[in-house]
């Protein structure tokens, strides 16, 4: 029987705290005569290695197809993502859809020893043979043994926590070390603000300084704090969202913020809006804490909420969300790119308010002697950034 989940504080509180818990992503897969599915869960963990053959467990929603395919068909493959492979969680768990109306289309795999879905590029495939299902609350809770197991040279696996994805920073074993060089500088980067910046930078920065290493990390803007402040990191360049007391910061350039409308909503001929123009419109947020922090505030200075109707860590997805008017968006700075990924056009109204949490900074370790080239290599940053 399902068990109907009870609105109560302790589940309110049992799901933020679970929302904080960081999880590999697994897209589990089935084939059969019960039909080919496959669907991204977080909860994937080992049972044991010492029975008869390796055991492992998987917990599925009762209400998704894969649910009832898998108990039929017996088998299924836990495909544990790599941090390149955000994509095919969004394709898996719903959050893009198919033009092809078939994700496996859309998806590279093979067949397993099983017939289960392999998904190629996974750092890991368990393809398991069903053994024991059991329903628990909302969910179906599958413990596979494994017939076959398949690693790829992926390593680094895509992690899940505080509602976006996070990539696991590998520690490098001596035959995996990368080659010398002479010196190696550290930088850390927003992961939006990474693809618009550094191509270029480095491409310029490698030029003038061949024998200078570059270790760059694109994550969030709470890790690129923790990161320069474990001294994994020498600096990061991010948005100025909250502001820790511990370190410097440098203004690289003020916000431009703009609102991103599809070009037939009512307001695309705007000369510029303002945050009471948006108050009651569905939006389309970029999900991460330190935005949906800074987004909040923008509003509530100006006594209003945002009205969050969709939210994607991937900012491809916000665009496109936007561009089908699903919703608007607001971004720091005016997009070098006014097309979704799928080709649709959108506009960008200047936002009126300031919006100072969007200005972007370089941060760094107060006191910290920083290398000539790194000095170099900022002073690249704020010419290209400006």
């Amino acid at each position: 029987m399902i068990m109907q989940p009870i609105q109560t504080e302790l589940r309110q509180l049992f799901v933020e705290g679970m929302s904080r818990v960081a999880s590999a992503v697994t897209v589990v897969t089935t084939d059969g005569e019960a039909g080919r599915h496959g669907v991204t869960v977080s909860s994937m963990t080992s049972v044991s290695a010492d029975t008869t053959k390796p055991s492992l467990l998987i917990s599925v929603h009762h209400l998704s197809p894969a649910c009832e395919a898998i108990r039929k068909n017996g088998r299924f493959c836990a495909n544990v993502l790599s941090g390149s492979q955000s994509g095919l969680s969004d394709l898996f768990s719903g959050r893009l859809k198919p033009e092809s109306g078939d994700r496996f289309a859309e998806t590279a795999w093979h067949a397993g020893a099983t017939g289960a879905p392999v998904i190629e590029g996974a750092i890991v495939s368990f393809d398991c043979a069903l053994r024991t299902a059991l329903v628990w609350g909302t969910h179906c809770i599958f413990i596979g043994e494994a017939e076959n197991i398949e690693m790829s040279e992926q390593r680094s696996p895509l992690v899940y926590a505080n509602r976006g994805y996070r990539r696991a920073v590998p520690i490098a074993t001596p035959e995996q070390a990368v080659p010398v060089v002479e010196e190696e500088l550290r930088v850390g980067f927003f992961m939006t603000l990474a693809p618009q910046f550094l191509p270029s930078l480095i491409a310029e920065f490698s030029s003038l300084h061949p024998t200078t290493g570059i270790r760059l990390l694109e994550t969030d803007h709470e890790d690129l704090v923790e990161q320069l402040r474990a001294g994994r990191i020498d600096a990061a360049i991010s948005y100025r969202l909250a502001m820790p007391a511990d370190l410097s910061i440098e203004t690289l350039r003020r916000a431009q913020p703009h609102v991103l409308l599809p070009t037939d909503h009512l307001l695309a001929a705007s000369a510029g809006l303002g945050v009471a123009d948006l108050a009651d419109l569905p939006m389309v947020l970029l999900d991460y804490p330190s935005v949906r922090t800074a987004i909040n505030a923008l509003f509530q200075r100006h006594g209003h909420k945002p009205a969050i109707r969709f939210q994607s860590p991937s900012f491809e997805m916000v665009r496109a969300l936007v561009a089908h008017g699903l919703g608007y968006s607001i971004a720091p700075h005016l997009p070098s790119d006014l097309a979704s990924p799928d080709g649709k056009q959108l506009v960008a109204i200047p936002l009126m308010e300031t919006f100072a949490e969007a200005d972007i900074v370089v941060l760094l370790r107060p006191g910290t002697k920083l290398a000539s080239t790194m000095d170099a290599f900022l002073s690249q940053c704020r010419k290209l950034i400006e």
